[in-house]
């Protein structure tokens, strides 16, 4: 636009030059041309007259206004060739004193557009596309808009272009202009080129690329906003005017829509001039109190879970086996019951700073009551094998009560049945009677203490629980029995007269 613009002022300064200078010639040269010329014989008229006074210049000086032909031709030469073409100022004065010049900036002569010859060519004085044409020059911009109209629409070719140019709302008056900027010229030239189409409109950002209000090269990209007048009304800039988000994403769908308000405005999250930069920097400045430790990328912790424009409306986050590919789905580990978000917290993922107990009590606090009181089971992975994501059963309590298990009848070595697993304490409605039926057992099992003893019923006097050995030694029955002690004293054992097996 600068350039165009010197180029224009300087050959304006030709053409002033020239026309002072043809004023001059005019009032001085021409007289004393016309006083030198002297009479000469009769001119023989050459036979191309019979076409060349149809030509436009000759059918208006001659036909049209019957001008001498030696007004313009110099009687003392023998034929009609060399015209002195400063003649003209004798009768185009005003029209000189604005002489038509070149993209040089040079006085042109007449002829180049007033055609005197029938063959020359030109076809009027307005046949301006032969020098103007489809081509690109630093003066002359290839035609591509009003190639209909007639130069003089707009133009007069011996006046100086920005005086004479017609204002563009002479004919398009239905067009309200209101750019924004009130330092603009206010002229359609701003940004358009006479000779240019609508859509090679001078780029917004030639201008807002330096001068407020600035806008960022983040403004337009290709796939999306192709240039401005994507959103902005081409003769309506105003941020006012502007089209609005949802007339293109009229169906794009917003994380949260149906809870967050905020979401649903655009602006909220993008900045209009640059719509792609809306990041995890953008969801942290409103919610500033949730803070997340989750392990992923740097600089997209908010959106590597939480996707801003998902496919339903209703998701709220990304499924956590997206990223996890070692889980099949949200429910594939721990029992394959249990969802993910059943153990981790979603912006506190790490789970390293719990012990197990303290997670394990999440979901199982019950069981983490009954192990306060035995201190041998508070871990829980002392019992539970594997993994969290992948428990593998649990150990034999042989691991730990070795002894114990190795030492008790064999239908005493399921530990589980009398203890509970996580306390360890026998329940106190557990008793052999649960499996041992004492009213069937024979011998002595059945004989109670009379009138109100247990008797032989207590098995827990004669057998141990966990000791496959029945304790028959003299000494166990003279607990009860102390009344017979000197019975048989040399007999070691009771059993070999009572028996309790069968009889008494």
């Amino acid at each position: 636009m600068k350039r165009a613009l010197i180029i224009s002022l300087v050959c304006a300064a030709f053409g002033f030059m020239g026309g002072l200078l043809f004023s001059t010639f005019t009032k001085t040269v021409v007289p004393t041309v016309r006083q030198q010329r002297e009479a000469v014989p009769t001119r023989q008229v050459p036979a191309s007259w019979r076409v060349d006074r149809y030509s436009p210049g000759h059918s208006q000086h001659v036909l049209n206004r019957a001008i001498d032909c030696n007004a313009c031709h110099d009687p003392a030469k023998e034929d009609f060739s060399g015209v002195d073409f400063a003649m003209c100022t004798a009768c185009h004065l005003e029209q000189t004193s604005h002489p038509h010049v070149d993209e040089q900036g040079q006085v042109t002569d007449c002829t180049v557009c007033h055609a005197f010859k029938y063959d020359s060519g030109v076809d009027s004085p307005w046949d301006c596309g032969r020098c103007h044409g489809p081509f690109d020059t630093p003066t002359h911009i290839g035609l591509a808009r009003h190639t209909t109209l007639p130069c003089s629409t707009c133009h007069h070719p011996h006046e100086p272009v920005e005086e004479t140019a017609r204002q563009c709302d002479d004919c398009h008056t239905k067009i309200d202009f209101r750019h924004g900027n009130p330092k603009l010229s206010g002229s359609c030239i701003d940004c358009h080129g006479g000779h240019k189409l609508a859509a090679e409109a001078t780029s917004c950002l030639e201008c807002h690329g330096s001068r407020k209000p600035l806008v960022p090269a983040t403004a337009t990209f290709g796939g999306g906003h192709e240039d401005c007048a994507s959103c902005h009304k081409p003769h309506m800039f105003m941020a006012s005017r502007a089209s609005q988000c949802t007339s293109c994403h009229q169906r794009q769908q917003v994380f949260a829509q149906g809870t967050a308000a905020a979401h649903r405005n655009c602006e909220s999250c993008h900045q209009p001039h640059s719509v792609r930069s809306a990041g995890d920097s953008t969801c942290v400045s409103c919610h500033r109190k949730v803070e997340s430790t989750h392990p992923v990328s740097e600089g997209s912790k908010c959106i590597s879970c939480h996707e801003p424009h998902p496919k339903r409306a209703s998701q709220i986050a990304l499924q956590c086996s997206q990223c996890h590919e070692e889980a099949r789905s949200e429910r594939a580990f721990h029992a394959g019951g249990v969802e993910c978000t059943g153990c981790h917290q979603p912006h506190r993922f790490d789970l390293s700073y719990l012990g197990d107990r303290a997670l394990c009590k999440q979901c199982h606090s019950s069981q983490a009551r009954l192990t306060s009181v035995n201190m041998g089971h508070a871990s829980c992975t002392g019992c539970h094998k594997g993994t969290v994501h992948e428990p593998a059963g649990v150990l034999a309590c042989s691991s730990c009560h070795e002894e114990k298990v190795q030492n008790s009848p064999k239908g005493h070595r399921d530990c589980a049945a009398c203890h509970e697993p996580h306390s360890g304490s026998v329940s106190p409605t557990m008793s052999c009677g649960g499996c041992h039926k004492v009213q069937r057992l024979p011998g002595l099992h059945r004989l109670r203490d009379v009138p109100i003893g247990e008797g032989h019923t207590n098995c827990g006097v004669c057998h141990g629980v966990h000791q496959s050995r029945v304790r028959a030694d003299r000494g166990t029955c003279m607990t009860c029995h102390d009344d017979v002690a000197n019975h048989q004293p040399e007999a070691k054992v009771c059993t070999g007269c009572h028996t309790f097996i069968s009889g008494y």
